[in-house]
């Protein structure tokens, strides 16, 4: 079992590289919801009779790209490596949308999408619920905090696969959610008294404190934690880490083989095995047999610290089918190229360019609000003793309408004319709304707005997509993160179906169609069996292969290397408007004599699937009467 310094050692060090970031992070957070003055300002303003006034432009910007994310969802598909692994690439892509589909990922992939769009950091991590299916369970997603995860500083590659650890800090949980998470260790969950991570360097109020909790000295906090006193809650840090260890690969050269074995000596045993099948059948008796190659690889392992103990230390569930860790990232805007002292810049969403060009429009905007009210009424000038009855000048002076009276002999008071609002102001607003285009990215072209009314939907599309350019690596970096994901999901699929449950997954239909195939003859190879078709003529008896579907599913559930050389992870057409736009592009295709069949047309229309097979069905009708007059000319 890992020892608990190491764990703690490992937190501390990613903790201490993170912080900073963390504090951009929850100002970030704050901004995109409008929380975007310091209360200390806020109070100055209020003592003035001031309100600081919040024109929240950040959080428009952010809803048009994470609306742009969620009405361009793709779906997750296999694409074959060659054109033997069609039949492959299409089961194994029925079965990555069934399990999208009942995970509900699309959501789940918006959410920390936005997170990344905000602070520059999201993470997803999948697991395996077995509530409702013991056997197989079925696969769930969960959006993590990203201030509450805390990998390896010194990774670089965007899928984590240089990275030595992962922490993830679950707080203030309860002893019954402890109990639920290890239920073989209930016993020592009750025995723990220090339930909270103590580091030598970074105390439990610097934490809350860095991650945006609020103080224990505040009054109301400190009566619900009096309420509590009595409930036992802990810390939690889920350490998933390498550890490396040795592999033997042993060669048979005879049979051209080879097998992974776990420890030496089994390698041996083996080799002894081989040696002995073998003996006297090798024609190069001078050369060796076999070989032993021993390989060092990583385990992938998460270690539960709860509270001061070490609670758990085990292989992931998912390993070695998933050779990576199970927590999968989103960076929006990332640079890995480490700056000396900024390690808080090297991640970023479209919010932190934003805040400064904010923070100046809400200062402005409050000032020019002050400067008119201040000017509203500017008051009276007039000789002392002028007016009749100054208490009515000074209650009624800016009211409209109001009649005032001054004394017989002194000069008529004179209104005091405002000041005018400064062109300046003026000014700087209009700069400032360009900076917060230019800075964003988010201008009339993204959004698709244009003058020309006579403009087509095919110009509207291609405009916004140049506005895209602006966000592209966010977009790119999502699409990674979602391919990284597939691929996870790929490996775990002999976990979550059986052979019986894969075939209801892709249907009866589509198991007829690929895996029908004539019955032959008993005892007489190539020999089909015949049967009357009831119009007086023999045809071959044709009926599913039950052996072939078997060996088929049981090798897409079952083959470690199907990601490596049968199918590739891509993104399908999901929404109306990617499966549009993809149409609009083959109906331009086809207008410039690309010959695109008129059923690839109807398919990746918008028309319902009836109406798709009715179609069809009339093209393939009318060709066929086409075939039939041809071929009654030839014959005339």
């Amino acid at each position: 079992m890992l020892d608990k310094k190491v764990i703690l050692e490992d937190f501390q060090r990613a903790y201490n590289a993170k912080k900073d970031w963390i504090a951009e992070a929850i100002e970030d957070y704050e901004f995109s919801v409008g929380k975007q003055w310091e209360d200390d300002k806020l109070i100055k303003l209020a003592k003035k009779g001031v309100r600081g006034l919040t024109i929240n432009k950040i959080q428009p910007n952010v809803f048009m790209v994470s609306g742009i994310e969620r009405q361009n969802r793709t779906d997750f598909k296999a694409f074959p490596e060659g054109s033997e692994d069609g039949l492959t690439s299409d089961i194994v892509t029925r079965l990555l949308k069934n399990v999208a589909k009942r995970g509900k990922v699309d959501y789940k992939l918006s959410e920390m999408f936005e997170d990344g769009l905000i602070c520059g950091e999201g993470w997803i991590e999948p697991y395996i619920d077995r509530t409702y299916d013991l056997l197989n369970g079925r696969m769930r997603f969960k959006k993590v905090s990203p201030l509450n995860v805390f990998p390896d500083p010194d990774f670089s590659e965007y899928d984590m696969s240089d990275a030595e650890y992962i922490d993830k800090l679950t707080q203030n949980i309860t002893e019954n959610q402890a109990i639920q998470l290890y239920p073989d260790k209930k016993a020592e969950i009750e025995r723990i008294t220090d339930r909270k991570i103590s580091i030598d360097a970074i105390g439990e109020e610097e934490i809350k404190q860095e991650r945006g909790y609020e103080s224990s000295s505040n009054a109301v906090s400190a009566q619900i934690h009096a309420g509590l006193s009595n409930r036992k809650e802990f810390d939690l840090i889920e350490h998933h880490y390498k550890e490396y260890a040795t592999r033997y690969l042993v060669i048979d050269r005879i049979k051209k083989t080879t097998k992974e074995v776990e420890n030496k000596e089994d390698a041996e045993n083996y080799v002894k095995l081989i040696e002995e099948l073998d003996a006297g059948g090798d024609p190069n008796p001078d050369k060796p047999k076999t070989a032993i190659i021993p390989r060092t690889i990583p385990e992938f392992r998460i270690a539960a610290l709860l509270g001061d103990t070490v609670i758990d230390d085990y292989l992931s569930p998912y390993y070695p089918r998933w050779k990576s860790f199970s927590l999968i990232p989103f960076f929006g805007h990332r640079i890995t190229t480490p700056i000396k002292n900024a390690r808080k810049y090297m991640v970023q969403g479209i919010v932190r360019a934003l805040k400064d060009p904010q923070r100046e429009l809400n200062k402005r905007r409050t000032q020019e609000m002050r400067h008119l009210n201040s000017t509203a009424n500017s008051g009276w000038l007039s000789q002392k003793g002028a007016w009749v009855k100054k208490s009515e000048v000074r209650k009624l002076g800016a009211a409209p309408g109001v009649m005032l009276e001054y004394n017989e002999g002194f000069d008529k008071p004179e209104r005091i004319n405002p000041a005018p609002l400064s062109q300046g102001h003026a000014q700087l607003a209009g700069e400032n709304t360009n900076d917060m285009k230019e800075i964003s990215g988010i201008n009339s072209d993204l959004l698709a707005v244009s003058d020309d009314k006579s403009a087509s939907g095919r110009a509207i599309f291609l405009r916004q997509k140049q506005g895209m350019v602006m966000i592209q690596r966010v977009m790119d970096n999502y699409g990674q993160t979602k391919k990284n994901l597939a691929q996870f999901i790929l490996s775990q699929l002999g976990e979550l179906f059986t052979t019986e449950k894969a075939e209801k997954v892709v249907g009866d239909a589509f198991v007829t169609k690929n895996f029908t195939a004539p019955v032959m003859q008993e005892g007489k190879q190539g020999t089909p069996v015949m049967e009357d078709n009831g119009q007086g003529q023999q045809s071959m008896k044709m009926e599913v292969n039950r052996k072939n579907v078997k060996a088929m599913f049981n090798m897409v559930l079952n083959d470690a290397e199907l990601g490596e050389y049968d199918v590739a992870i891509g993104e399908g057409a999901y929404t109306e408007t990617v499966k549009y736009a993809n149409y609009l592009l083959l109906l331009e295709m086809a207008e410039k004599k690309i010959p695109i069949p008129p059923e690839v047309l109807i398919e990746e229309s918008m028309l319902s699937e009836d109406s798709k097979k009715s179609i069809k069905q009339s093209i393939e009708q009318a060709r066929q009467a086409e075939q039939q007059n041809q071929q009654g000319g030839e014959q005339q």
